[in-house]
């Protein structure tokens, strides 16, 4: 009789101590060799529960004894434990195997043929399953008091972190997490690349911060490339502010655990809260609900910022003669073929570009006007009055929407309408992340608004003035149209005047020091203020 030999253990320190799987292969050769069978076929499983059937080995024998003609007749293992622990796949791969002439034997649990034997393998295969579940309790429940005490549990360490042994209890040795020195820099190298990028081109987005690695021959800690995936990653991690999480996902199914499972272990800081803060900002700014690509991707210098006077809708890029002229046009008259106002507006690129380079470093970007305008907001923060820009009420504003989901996903299961099912959950799950991610991210911004703010002297306006302008003036195409954003929120082209808009808070945090780079970073591609600055406004001049 021909035979194959299954062997499994289940963790992947049992299957490095190499001990388990020798001993049931050789038991099972020795008992194959009693009953006279040839041993056709070895399939060893290392590190694989048998609660499931995600097995490669335990796939691979199941496809071979289900060939014709069958390669082998009988099924040998140590225990029916090593084949399953779950009574159900028991019995239908049992069944699989007995509809092409295959029995499993189990070498330590012999049994007769026919109802009794049938219902002796059942008692074991469910005392089996029931075992499973039981130590799987009882090691969870010790791996989240391994973590409540700060200790790391055996899983791979986060990018830019090694576990180290930090002590020895018993025969076990305890493990932290530490900053690994060569991937701790590696993490902070690409925070920088996405705040200020690399002094030559400015901030860098996920997916150029990925070519600039690659391209520069950096490699991950298993030699492979970066990909965008893997830089949000980094990017949103939120252990690289000393806070890691163990147990939030159920590693059955996949599944989110609630919050309130989830279990803190504390870590070296890598990156600075601010700085991190900073990230999910621009990142939150960046989502295609809240700023449209189409937007975030335009080289065009002003999109998203110029407006029709006439009709308030914003103006779009067309060409003309082949493209060797661009201009600016009313975007309902391109699209819906007329203007609500008197005139829809057009005007040559290169002259509204010029324009507004004219006005930010001729007529706002001067000593005099600089410094009033810092000393104002110094004075205004100093008594508390400090007015909250348009970016803070739009987060207000999202999550209020975000809470009025909430509470109709509740409503409407208290009323019958919805049922507790997995998509209920899902859904609901989701509005309550949304809704604490904007709570976050609304903290930190009212927190940077309320910040002090120093007066500066006339040499000191003087020099960040002139410093500004060489900025903005020298920039690339790309970085310039942040720096523009950086202190632009709206641009109405009209009839006989051109009007600009911005934020005073965003030019003094400029003035007195804050690097431009990171205000153009922390304020994302496409900004919006309330309008606190305007050029034909004397208050301003």
């Amino acid at each position: 009789m021909r035979c194959a030999i299954y062997a499994r253990v289940s963790t992947v320190r049992q299957a490095e101590q190499n001990i388990s799987i020798p001993d049931q292969i050789r038991r099972v050769r020795h008992y194959a060799e009693a009953k006279d069978m040839d041993v056709g076929a070895e399939f060893v499983e290392l590190g694989m529960s048998a609660r499931n059937d995600r097995r490669p080995e335990f796939q691979a024998m199941i496809d071979e004894a289900c060939k014709t003609p069958k390669p082998f007749d009988v099924i040998l293992v140590h225990s029916f434990s090593r084949f399953f622990r779950d009574e159900v796949h028991f019995e239908l791969y049992r069944r699989q195997l007995e509809n092409h002439g295959v029995a499993v034997i189990s070498i330590t649990q012999e049994m007769s043929d026919g109802p009794g034997g049938e219902f002796t393998r059942r008692i074991i295969a469910l005392t089996d399953e029931m075992r499973s579940k039981e130590d799987a309790k009882h090691v969870k429940r010790g791996m989240i008091e391994n973590a409540r005490q700060g200790f790391w549990n055996g899983a791979s360490a986060p990018f830019g972190y090694k576990a180290v042994a930090a002590e020895k209890r018993g025969d076990k040795i305890k493990k932290k997490l530490a900053p690994d020195p060569q991937m701790a820099e590696m993490v902070k190298l690409i925070f920088t690349l996405f705040l200020t990028g690399d002094g030559k081109s400015g901030p860098l987005g996920i997916k150029n911060i990925a070519v600039w690695l690659n391209t520069r021959g950096h490699k991950t800690p298993r030699n492979g490339a970066y990909y965008t995936s893997r830089v949000h990653a980094i990017l949103t991690n939120e252990t690289y502010i000393g806070t890691a999480w163990y147990n939030r996902t159920n590693t059955a199914t996949g599944e989110k655990r609630p919050r309130s499972e989830w279990v803190k272990v504390s870590v070296p800081v890598i990156i600075a809260q601010s700085t991190f803060q900073r990230v999910q900002m621009l990142l939150h700014a960046r989502r295609p609900s809240i700023t449209p690509p189409r937007l975030s991707n335009s080289k065009v210098l002003l999109s998203g910022l110029a407006r029709c006077e006439g009709c308030g809708k914003s103006m779009m890029m067309v060409t003309g003669k082949g493209g060797a002229y661009r201009y600016y046009k009313c975007s309902a008259k391109c699209l819906k073929g007329r203007c609500e106002g008197d005139v829809a507006m057009t005007i040559r690129e290169e002259k509204l570009d010029k324009f507004i380079m004219e006005a930010l470093t001729q007529k706002l970007l001067t000593p005099k006007r600089t410094r009033s305008i810092v000393a104002a907001i110094a004075k205004r923060r100093e008594d508390g009055r400090s007015e909250t820009s348009h970016g803070l009420n739009q987060l207000r504003g999202q999550l209020s929407q975000a809470t009025r989901r909430t509470r109709n996903l509740l409503a409407a299961l208290a009323d019958g309408i919805a049922g507790d099912t997995a998509l209920f959950q899902e859904a609901l799950t989701k509005a309550e992340t949304e809704r604490a991610e904007l709570i976050s991210l609304i903290t930190v911004q009212e927190a940077q608004v309320k910040q002090a703010l120093k007066p500066i002297s006339a040499e000191e306006a003087k020099t960040a003035s002139t410093k500004l302008k060489q900025l903005i003036t020298e920039a690339p195409a790309d970085l310039k149209k942040r720096y523009i954003r950086a202190f632009v929120s709206d641009i109405v082209v009209g009839k006989s005047e051109i009007k600009i808009s911005g934020s005073k808070d965003a030019l003094a945090e400029a003035m007195s020091g804050e690097p431009l780079a990171h205000l153009a970073a922390a304020q994302g591609p496409v900004r919006s203020f309330e309008r606190e600055w305007c050029t034909q406004q004397d208050s301003n001049l």
